[in-house]
Formats: C-alpha cells, structure tokens, sequence
C-alpha cells in the first residue's frame, strides 16, 4: 500500500483530535474547573478527550479499511500532527514558554498528556488489529 493513503488519514486524525481537544479544552475552562476546581476539572476532563481521540482514530482505520501496517502510519501521523499544532498553538499564540509545555509532558509532576498521545498513536493499529479477527 502506498503512503499516501496512510498519510493523509493522519493528517485528518491529527486535525480532528486538536478540534476535539480544543473543544474538551474549553469545557474544562468552563464548566469543569468552576465547578470541580483545577485538579479535578482536568482528571474529569483527561479519559473524556483521550477515549473521543482513540475513537476518532479507530473510526478512521475501520472506514478507509486500512491494514496493520499502515494503521501504525495513521497513527504516528495523526500524532506528529497533533503535536505540531499543539505545540504551535502553545508557544505561538498562547505565548507558553518552552520550559512549562515541556512540563506538560512530565508524568511524575501528574501530567497525562504524554500518555494520551501514546493511546492516540497506537487507536487505529489496534482497532485495525482487531477488525480484521
């Protein structure tokens, strides 16, 4: 199978995993945190977009039916994608410095992020895995 396929579902599981996070995001900030505090607002808020994302991922490979192999494509592409826009989005426009959105991705400091972004790029293998039992 050629790259392209795999490539351009990435790029769509990147886009759309940013639009669900971006919209999670504005849930968090306002109506989670008022309501349950910071702490509590994004460990409400962390499985919500994680599972939303890993769905997105394995609708897209059960949809363009892809194989294992390019699946592990989508989702290291969708990934790469995501975190650019991420990234740009936090130092560009949200003038974060590069010190505390490294932070983010500390998991002894508590931060998930890191691991959503493991769950992201492994979604559509498994669910390709699991689709073609």
């Amino acid at each position: 199978m050629p790259l392209r396929l795999p490539l351009q579902t990435g790029l769509v599981y990147g886009l759309l995993a940013f639009a669900a996070g971006f919209a999670f995001g504005a849930l968090r900030e306002a109506v989670l945190i008022p309501a349950f505090g910071s702490s509590a607002g994004h460990l409400i808020e962390f499985p919500l977009v994680t599972a939303t994302v890993c769905a997105i991922g394995a609708w897209l490979a059960r949809r363009t039916a892809l194989p294992v192999s390019a699946a592990i494509i989508t989702g290291l592409a969708g990934t790469a994608v995501l975190v650019l826009i991420e990234s740009g989005f936090a130092l560009g426009v949200m003038g974060t410095s590069l010190g505390d959105y490294l932070a983010g991705y500390d998991l002894l400091k508590g931060n998930l992020f890191g691991v959503a972004l493991v769950l992201m790029a492994l979604a559509p293998a498994i669910s390709a895995a699991l689709h073609r039992r």
